[in-house]
Protein backbone atom coordinates (compact mmCIF):
# COMPACT_ATOMS: atom_id res chain seq x y z
CA UNK A 1 0.00 0.00 0.00
CA UNK A 2 0.59 3.57 -0.62
CA UNK A 3 3.54 5.27 1.81
CA UNK A 4 1.96 9.19 1.74
CA UNK A 5 -2.05 9.30 1.30
CA UNK A 6 -2.91 12.60 0.96
CA UNK A 7 -6.17 14.80 0.69
CA UNK A 8 -6.40 18.17 -1.31
CA UNK A 9 -8.78 20.76 -0.29
CA UNK A 10 -8.79 22.01 -4.45
CA UNK A 11 -7.00 20.64 -7.76
CA UNK A 12 -4.56 22.71 -8.41
CA UNK A 13 -2.42 22.66 -5.54
CA UNK A 14 -3.00 19.03 -5.95
CA UNK A 15 -1.82 18.55 -9.55
CA UNK A 16 1.63 20.38 -7.41
CA UNK A 17 1.51 18.22 -4.82
CA UNK A 18 1.25 15.01 -7.49
CA UNK A 19 4.13 16.41 -9.60
CA UNK A 20 6.46 16.67 -6.58
CA UNK A 21 5.85 13.29 -5.72
CA UNK A 22 6.90 12.43 -9.39
CA UNK A 23 9.74 14.90 -9.61
CA UNK A 24 10.79 12.55 -6.69
CA UNK A 25 10.47 9.44 -8.01
CA UNK A 26 7.58 8.30 -6.19
CA UNK A 27 4.93 6.70 -8.46
CA UNK A 28 1.76 8.57 -7.65
CA UNK A 29 -2.36 8.79 -8.82
CA UNK A 30 -4.33 11.40 -7.75
CA UNK A 31 -7.98 10.83 -7.78
CA UNK A 32 -11.54 12.20 -7.53
CA UNK A 33 -12.80 10.45 -5.16
CA UNK A 34 -11.50 7.87 -2.70
CA UNK A 35 -10.78 4.82 -5.19
CA UNK A 36 -11.27 0.97 -4.19
CA UNK A 37 -8.85 -1.49 -5.16
CA UNK A 38 -11.15 -3.48 -6.87
CA UNK A 39 -11.74 -0.60 -9.51
CA UNK A 40 -8.68 0.59 -9.58
CA UNK A 41 -5.97 -2.06 -9.17
CA UNK A 42 -2.84 0.24 -9.80
CA UNK A 43 -2.98 1.26 -6.45
CA UNK A 44 -1.32 -1.80 -5.33
CA UNK A 45 1.62 -0.48 -6.84
CA UNK A 46 1.63 3.01 -6.05
CA UNK A 47 3.89 4.67 -3.65
CA UNK A 48 1.53 7.55 -2.64
CA UNK A 49 -2.46 8.14 -3.78
CA UNK A 50 -4.10 11.67 -3.29
CA UNK A 51 -7.67 13.05 -3.19
CA UNK A 52 -8.53 15.93 -4.76
CA UNK A 53 -11.67 18.35 -3.42
CA UNK A 54 -12.79 21.60 -3.49
CA UNK A 55 -12.91 21.58 0.23
CA UNK A 56 -10.86 25.13 0.17
CA UNK A 57 -14.59 26.41 -0.83
CA UNK A 58 -17.14 24.76 1.49
CA UNK A 59 -18.67 25.70 4.67
CA UNK A 60 -17.80 24.35 8.04
CA UNK A 61 -20.21 21.97 8.03
CA UNK A 62 -20.22 20.42 4.43
CA UNK A 63 -16.45 19.99 5.16
CA UNK A 64 -16.60 18.33 7.82
CA UNK A 65 -19.28 16.07 6.43
CA UNK A 66 -16.87 15.78 3.18
CA UNK A 67 -13.83 14.74 5.01
CA UNK A 68 -15.70 12.02 6.91
CA UNK A 69 -16.52 10.55 3.52
CA UNK A 70 -13.10 10.94 2.19
CA UNK A 71 -11.50 9.24 5.57
CA UNK A 72 -13.88 6.59 5.48
CA UNK A 73 -13.29 5.74 2.25
CA UNK A 74 -9.87 6.07 2.21
CA UNK A 75 -9.13 3.97 5.32
CA UNK A 76 -8.01 0.98 3.55
CA UNK A 77 -5.20 2.85 1.33
CA UNK A 78 -2.38 2.87 4.08
CA UNK A 79 0.00 5.36 4.18
CA UNK A 80 2.77 5.81 6.93
CA UNK A 81 1.91 9.46 6.67
CA UNK A 82 -1.08 11.04 5.88
CA UNK A 83 -1.34 14.91 4.03
CA UNK A 84 -4.04 17.57 4.38
CA UNK A 85 -2.76 19.58 1.39
CA UNK A 86 -3.79 23.44 1.88
CA UNK A 87 -3.04 26.35 -0.33
CA UNK A 88 0.37 27.83 0.40
CA UNK A 89 -0.74 31.19 1.17
CA UNK A 90 -2.93 28.69 3.74
CA UNK A 91 -5.98 31.62 2.57
CA UNK A 92 -9.02 30.36 4.81
CA UNK A 93 -11.61 31.67 7.49
CA UNK A 94 -13.87 30.30 10.26
CA UNK A 95 -16.78 29.93 7.87
CA UNK A 96 -15.54 29.37 4.57
CA UNK A 97 -12.57 26.44 3.56
CA UNK A 98 -11.57 26.30 7.65
CA UNK A 99 -8.23 24.35 7.81
CA UNK A 100 -8.38 23.20 11.50
CA UNK A 101 -11.88 21.87 11.96
CA UNK A 102 -11.56 19.80 8.82
CA UNK A 103 -7.90 19.01 9.76
CA UNK A 104 -9.56 17.77 13.12
CA UNK A 105 -11.66 15.48 11.41
CA UNK A 106 -8.83 13.75 9.22
CA UNK A 107 -6.74 13.53 12.32
CA UNK A 108 -8.97 12.10 14.18
CA UNK A 109 -10.53 9.66 11.41
CA UNK A 110 -6.91 8.25 10.99
CA UNK A 111 -6.32 8.15 14.73
CA UNK A 112 -3.53 10.89 14.75
CA UNK A 113 -2.61 12.64 17.96
CA UNK A 114 -0.31 15.01 16.55
CA UNK A 115 -0.73 17.41 13.57
CA UNK A 116 2.19 19.04 12.03
CA UNK A 117 1.67 22.33 10.39
CA UNK A 118 4.49 23.47 7.45
CA UNK A 119 4.16 27.18 6.80
CA UNK A 120 6.13 27.72 3.94
CA UNK A 121 7.01 26.81 0.29
CA UNK A 122 9.92 28.45 -0.72
CA UNK A 123 9.76 26.96 -4.01
CA UNK A 124 6.23 28.90 -4.61
CA UNK A 125 7.72 31.80 -3.03
CA UNK A 126 6.22 31.67 0.26
CA UNK A 127 8.14 31.62 3.26
CA UNK A 128 7.37 31.33 7.18
CA UNK A 129 9.47 33.07 9.58
CA UNK A 130 8.87 33.28 13.18
CA UNK A 131 5.15 31.99 12.56
CA UNK A 132 4.67 34.52 10.07
CA UNK A 133 3.77 33.78 6.55
CA UNK A 134 5.19 35.99 3.78
CA UNK A 135 4.17 35.67 -0.05
CA UNK A 136 6.16 37.07 -3.37
CA UNK A 137 3.28 39.05 -5.62
CA UNK A 138 3.78 38.65 -9.28
CA UNK A 139 6.36 41.22 -9.89
CA UNK A 140 8.78 39.07 -7.14
CA UNK A 141 8.06 41.89 -4.44
CA UNK A 142 7.55 39.63 -1.18
CA UNK A 143 4.54 41.22 1.25
CA UNK A 144 3.47 39.51 4.62
CA UNK A 145 0.38 38.10 3.55
CA UNK A 146 -2.16 40.61 5.14
CA UNK A 147 -0.57 43.02 2.93
CA UNK A 148 0.08 40.86 -0.51
CA UNK A 149 -1.55 42.66 -3.31
CA UNK A 150 -3.93 40.20 -3.69
CA UNK A 151 -4.54 37.87 -1.15
CA UNK A 152 -5.14 40.65 1.37
CA UNK A 153 -8.39 41.57 -1.15
CA UNK A 154 -9.20 37.51 -1.73
CA UNK A 155 -12.78 38.02 -3.21
CA UNK A 156 -13.79 35.02 -1.32
CA UNK A 157 -10.99 34.20 1.80
CA UNK A 158 -9.26 37.69 2.37
CA UNK A 159 -5.90 37.18 5.00
CA UNK A 160 -6.17 39.75 7.44
CA UNK A 161 -3.38 37.69 9.99
CA UNK A 162 -0.09 36.95 8.95
CA UNK A 163 0.63 35.06 11.89
CA UNK A 164 -0.67 31.52 11.32
CA UNK A 165 -1.18 31.01 14.71
CA UNK A 166 -3.64 33.51 15.33
CA UNK A 167 -5.51 32.65 11.84
CA UNK A 168 -5.59 29.31 12.93
CA UNK A 169 -6.83 30.09 16.40
CA UNK A 170 -10.00 32.59 14.73
CA UNK A 171 -10.98 28.51 12.73
CA UNK A 172 -10.56 26.70 16.14
CA UNK A 173 -6.94 26.20 17.49
CA UNK A 174 -6.13 27.86 20.47
CA UNK A 175 -2.79 26.37 21.66
CA UNK A 176 -0.61 25.88 17.90
CA UNK A 177 3.05 25.82 19.07
CA UNK A 178 5.89 27.42 17.35
CA UNK A 179 9.12 25.62 15.79
CA UNK A 180 11.15 28.60 14.48
CA UNK A 181 14.01 28.83 11.92
CA UNK A 182 16.45 28.49 15.18
CA UNK A 183 15.23 25.00 16.59
CA UNK A 184 15.21 23.34 12.84
CA UNK A 185 18.57 24.78 12.01
CA UNK A 186 20.17 22.85 14.81
CA UNK A 187 19.36 19.94 13.03
CA UNK A 188 17.35 17.06 12.17
CA UNK A 189 18.42 14.99 15.70
CA UNK A 190 17.53 17.75 17.98
CA UNK A 191 14.41 18.33 16.03
CA UNK A 192 13.03 15.01 16.47
CA UNK A 193 14.12 15.08 20.10
CA UNK A 194 12.11 18.88 20.61
CA UNK A 195 9.13 17.60 19.01
CA UNK A 196 9.20 14.43 20.69
CA UNK A 197 9.39 16.65 23.91
CA UNK A 198 6.30 19.21 22.55
CA UNK A 199 4.20 15.76 22.02
CA UNK A 200 5.02 14.17 25.71
CA UNK A 201 3.84 17.74 27.07
CA UNK A 202 0.40 17.29 25.85
CA UNK A 203 0.83 19.53 22.46
CA UNK A 204 -1.27 18.50 19.30
CA UNK A 205 -0.87 20.69 16.78
CA UNK A 206 3.18 22.54 15.83
CA UNK A 207 3.66 25.18 13.61
CA UNK A 208 6.85 24.72 11.12
CA UNK A 209 8.56 27.80 10.17
CA UNK A 210 10.07 27.12 6.32
CA UNK A 211 12.57 29.74 4.80
CA UNK A 212 13.89 27.84 2.78
CA UNK A 213 14.26 24.08 0.77
CA UNK A 214 16.84 23.22 3.64
CA UNK A 215 14.32 23.83 6.32
CA UNK A 216 12.13 21.24 4.69
CA UNK A 217 14.94 18.63 3.95
CA UNK A 218 15.46 18.94 7.83
CA UNK A 219 11.53 18.68 8.98
CA UNK A 220 11.15 15.98 6.43
CA UNK A 221 14.04 13.80 8.12
CA UNK A 222 12.48 14.45 11.57
CA UNK A 223 9.00 14.03 10.35
CA UNK A 224 9.91 10.40 8.97
CA UNK A 225 12.05 9.33 12.13
CA UNK A 226 8.74 10.73 14.48
CA UNK A 227 5.98 8.49 11.80
CA UNK A 228 8.20 5.23 12.67
CA UNK A 229 6.42 4.99 15.97
CA UNK A 230 3.30 7.55 15.68
CA UNK A 231 0.71 8.03 13.38
CA UNK A 232 0.94 11.75 11.85
CA UNK A 233 -1.26 14.42 9.90
CA UNK A 234 1.13 16.51 7.80
CA UNK A 235 -1.08 19.89 7.31
CA UNK A 236 0.48 22.34 4.25
CA UNK A 237 1.73 22.90 0.93
CA UNK A 238 3.25 20.99 -1.43
CA UNK A 239 6.10 21.95 0.96
CA UNK A 240 5.33 18.29 3.20
CA UNK A 241 5.41 16.74 0.10
CA UNK A 242 9.26 18.23 -1.25
CA UNK A 243 10.09 17.44 2.50
CA UNK A 244 9.14 13.97 2.95
CA UNK A 245 10.59 12.90 -0.26
CA UNK A 246 14.00 15.26 0.62
CA UNK A 247 17.21 13.54 0.65
CA UNK A 248 20.23 15.12 1.89
CA UNK A 249 21.97 12.63 4.09
CA UNK A 250 25.03 10.43 2.60
CA UNK A 251 23.30 7.02 2.88
CA UNK A 252 20.33 8.15 0.90
CA UNK A 253 19.45 6.65 -2.33
CA UNK A 254 19.01 9.89 -4.28
CA UNK A 255 15.82 9.48 -6.41
CA UNK A 256 15.02 8.27 -9.57
CA UNK A 257 14.14 11.01 -11.75
CA UNK A 258 10.19 10.16 -13.52
CA UNK A 259 10.84 10.93 -17.45
CA UNK A 260 8.24 12.72 -18.49
CA UNK A 261 5.52 10.46 -20.12
CA UNK A 262 5.24 10.65 -24.31
CA UNK A 263 3.19 13.27 -25.01
CA UNK A 264 0.32 11.69 -27.27
CA UNK A 265 -1.14 12.94 -30.98
CA UNK A 266 -4.16 14.22 -29.30
CA UNK A 267 -5.97 16.21 -31.72
CA UNK A 268 -8.15 19.48 -31.72
CA UNK A 269 -7.89 22.93 -30.41
CA UNK A 270 -6.66 24.52 -26.87
CA UNK A 271 -9.83 25.23 -24.37
CA UNK A 272 -8.90 27.78 -21.70
CA UNK A 273 -10.76 29.15 -19.20
CA UNK A 274 -10.05 32.08 -16.93
CA UNK A 275 -12.33 32.54 -14.00
CA UNK A 276 -9.54 34.10 -11.37
CA UNK A 277 -9.72 37.55 -10.72
CA UNK A 278 -6.13 37.44 -9.61
CA UNK A 279 -4.14 40.82 -11.50
CA UNK A 280 -1.41 38.27 -12.67
CA UNK A 281 -4.37 36.63 -14.56
CA UNK A 282 -5.38 39.31 -16.02
CA UNK A 283 -2.28 40.58 -17.53
CA UNK A 284 -1.92 37.20 -18.78
CA UNK A 285 -5.06 37.15 -20.36
CA UNK A 286 -4.35 40.39 -21.99
CA UNK A 287 -0.87 39.11 -22.83
CA UNK A 288 -2.29 36.25 -25.09
CA UNK A 289 -2.19 36.57 -28.47
CA UNK A 290 -2.65 32.77 -30.11
CA UNK A 291 -6.19 32.22 -28.72
CA UNK A 292 -9.43 33.54 -29.63
CA UNK A 293 -11.18 35.41 -26.87
CA UNK A 294 -15.04 35.66 -25.92
CA UNK A 295 -16.07 37.11 -22.57
CA UNK A 296 -18.44 35.83 -20.98
CA UNK A 297 -20.48 37.60 -17.94
CA UNK A 298 -21.40 36.70 -14.38
CA UNK A 299 -24.97 37.08 -16.05
CA UNK A 300 -24.42 34.92 -18.75
CA UNK A 301 -23.94 32.21 -16.77
CA UNK A 302 -26.87 32.18 -14.21
CA UNK A 303 -29.10 33.14 -17.00
CA UNK A 304 -30.10 29.69 -18.60
CA UNK A 305 -30.51 31.16 -22.14
CA UNK A 306 -27.92 33.10 -21.86
CA UNK A 307 -25.54 29.87 -20.79
CA UNK A 308 -27.43 28.24 -23.70
CA UNK A 309 -25.85 30.99 -25.90
CA UNK A 310 -22.44 31.15 -25.30
CA UNK A 311 -21.87 27.45 -24.74
CA UNK A 312 -22.84 27.36 -28.63
CA UNK A 313 -20.44 30.50 -29.45
CA UNK A 314 -17.44 28.60 -27.72
CA UNK A 315 -18.24 25.58 -29.43
CA UNK A 316 -18.27 27.02 -32.80
CA UNK A 317 -14.94 28.43 -32.34
CA UNK A 318 -13.88 24.98 -31.16
CA UNK A 319 -15.84 23.37 -34.12
CA UNK A 320 -13.03 25.50 -36.30
CA UNK A 321 -9.92 24.72 -34.90
CA UNK A 322 -9.67 27.38 -33.06
CA UNK A 323 -7.69 27.90 -29.61
CA UNK A 324 -10.17 29.77 -27.40
CA UNK A 325 -9.83 31.64 -24.40
CA UNK A 326 -13.13 32.37 -22.59
CA UNK A 327 -12.42 35.19 -19.79
CA UNK A 328 -15.37 36.21 -16.66
CA UNK A 329 -15.94 40.02 -17.21
CA UNK A 330 -16.00 41.55 -14.11
CA UNK A 331 -19.73 42.90 -13.59
CA UNK A 332 -19.26 43.93 -10.00
CA UNK A 333 -23.36 44.90 -10.33
CA UNK A 334 -23.78 41.23 -11.20
CA UNK A 335 -24.63 40.39 -6.88
CA UNK A 336 -23.32 36.33 -7.04
CA UNK A 337 -21.34 34.69 -4.73
CA UNK A 338 -18.04 34.00 -5.29
CA UNK A 339 -18.49 29.89 -4.82
CA UNK A 340 -22.08 30.37 -6.85
CA UNK A 341 -20.19 31.84 -9.13
CA UNK A 342 -17.35 29.31 -9.52
CA UNK A 343 -19.93 26.27 -9.77
CA UNK A 344 -21.80 27.86 -12.50
CA UNK A 345 -18.16 28.39 -14.41
CA UNK A 346 -17.47 24.69 -13.97
CA UNK A 347 -20.98 23.65 -15.06
CA UNK A 348 -19.52 25.75 -17.86
CA UNK A 349 -16.55 24.38 -18.80
CA UNK A 350 -18.00 20.87 -18.38
CA UNK A 351 -20.95 21.81 -20.84
CA UNK A 352 -18.57 22.58 -23.81
CA UNK A 353 -16.15 20.22 -23.35
CA UNK A 354 -18.14 17.20 -22.93
CA UNK A 355 -19.87 17.90 -26.33
CA UNK A 356 -16.98 19.43 -28.10
CA UNK A 357 -13.19 17.43 -28.33
CA UNK A 358 -10.58 19.59 -27.30
CA UNK A 359 -7.12 19.02 -27.68
CA UNK A 360 -6.21 20.49 -23.98
CA UNK A 361 -7.75 22.29 -21.41
CA UNK A 362 -6.57 25.35 -19.42
CA UNK A 363 -8.01 26.56 -16.23
CA UNK A 364 -6.89 29.67 -14.24
CA UNK A 365 -8.97 29.74 -10.93
CA UNK A 366 -8.63 27.65 -7.82
CA UNK A 367 -12.17 26.88 -7.00
CA UNK A 368 -13.06 27.27 -10.65
CA UNK A 369 -10.64 24.27 -11.67
CA UNK A 370 -11.45 21.89 -8.62
CA UNK A 371 -15.34 22.26 -9.32
CA UNK A 372 -14.47 22.13 -12.68
CA UNK A 373 -12.87 18.83 -12.81
CA UNK A 374 -15.48 17.49 -10.55
CA UNK A 375 -18.55 18.22 -13.32
CA UNK A 376 -16.41 15.68 -15.47
CA UNK A 377 -16.58 12.10 -15.73
CA UNK A 378 -13.52 11.05 -14.93
CA UNK A 379 -12.01 9.15 -12.23
CA UNK A 380 -8.10 10.21 -11.83
CA UNK A 381 -4.98 12.50 -13.06
CA UNK A 382 -1.66 11.69 -13.13
CA UNK A 383 1.37 13.71 -13.44
CA UNK A 384 3.04 14.57 -17.34
CA UNK A 385 5.77 16.95 -17.01
CA UNK A 386 6.69 20.67 -15.34
CA UNK A 387 5.51 23.28 -17.48
CA UNK A 388 5.48 26.25 -15.23
CA UNK A 389 6.74 26.73 -11.67
CA UNK A 390 3.49 25.71 -9.55
CA UNK A 391 1.68 24.45 -12.46
CA UNK A 392 2.18 20.76 -14.00
CA UNK A 393 0.83 19.25 -16.88
CA UNK A 394 -1.68 16.83 -15.76
CA UNK A 395 -3.47 13.61 -17.91
CA UNK A 396 -7.37 12.50 -16.89
CA UNK A 397 -8.12 9.10 -16.76
CA UNK A 398 -11.34 7.88 -17.28
CA UNK A 399 -13.90 5.51 -19.58
CA UNK A 400 -15.27 8.60 -21.50
CA UNK A 401 -13.34 8.37 -24.45
CA UNK A 402 -13.95 12.19 -25.39
CA UNK A 403 -11.99 12.71 -22.18
CA UNK A 404 -9.71 9.71 -21.30
CA UNK A 405 -6.06 10.94 -22.10
CA UNK A 406 -6.90 14.62 -22.00
CA UNK A 407 -4.38 16.87 -21.05
CA UNK A 408 -4.32 20.06 -19.12
CA UNK A 409 -2.93 22.67 -16.65
CA UNK A 410 -5.21 23.87 -13.18
CA UNK A 411 -3.79 27.19 -12.37
CA UNK A 412 -4.49 29.34 -9.63
CA UNK A 413 -4.68 32.85 -9.96
CA UNK A 414 -1.09 34.03 -8.78
CA UNK A 415 0.82 31.19 -10.75
CA UNK A 416 2.62 31.14 -14.25
CA UNK A 417 4.19 33.25 -16.69
CA UNK A 418 2.54 36.14 -18.31
CA UNK A 419 1.98 34.52 -21.84
CA UNK A 420 1.21 31.30 -20.39
CA UNK A 421 -1.96 30.99 -22.67
CA UNK A 422 0.05 31.25 -25.71
CA UNK A 423 2.95 28.63 -24.52
CA UNK A 424 0.13 26.16 -23.72
CA UNK A 425 -0.93 26.65 -27.77
CA UNK A 426 3.15 26.33 -28.66
CA UNK A 427 2.95 23.14 -26.42
CA UNK A 428 -0.32 21.62 -28.22
CA UNK A 429 1.00 22.95 -31.63
CA UNK A 430 4.37 21.88 -31.73
CA UNK A 431 5.03 19.15 -28.61
CA UNK A 432 7.37 21.65 -26.88
CA UNK A 433 7.43 24.56 -25.08
CA UNK A 434 9.77 27.59 -25.79
CA UNK A 435 10.90 29.99 -23.92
Amino acid sequence: MADIVFCADDFTGASDTLATLARAGKSARLYLSPPRISDHPEIAGLDAIGVATSLRALSVKDGINRMNELVAGLSGAGGKIHHFKICSTFDSSPRIGNIAQVADCFAKGINAHWQAIIGGQPSLGRYCVFGNLFAAASNGTIHRIDRHPVMRTHPVTPMAEADLRQHLNAQGWPDVGLIDVTLIRRGARALTAEIQNRMAAGETHTLFDAAENHDLEIIGQALRAIAVNTKILCIGASSVAQALTASNRANDTPPIKTAPAPIPQRNGPVFAFAGSRSPLTAQQVAATRHLHKIEITPGNLMDPTGFADMTKACMDVLADGKHLLATLGDDAAHGIGGHELAKASARFIANVITQTRIGFLAIAGGDTSSLAVLELPIDSLSFVEDFDRGVPVIRAHGSDPQLDGLEMILKGGQMGQTDIFDQVVNRTETGSRTR
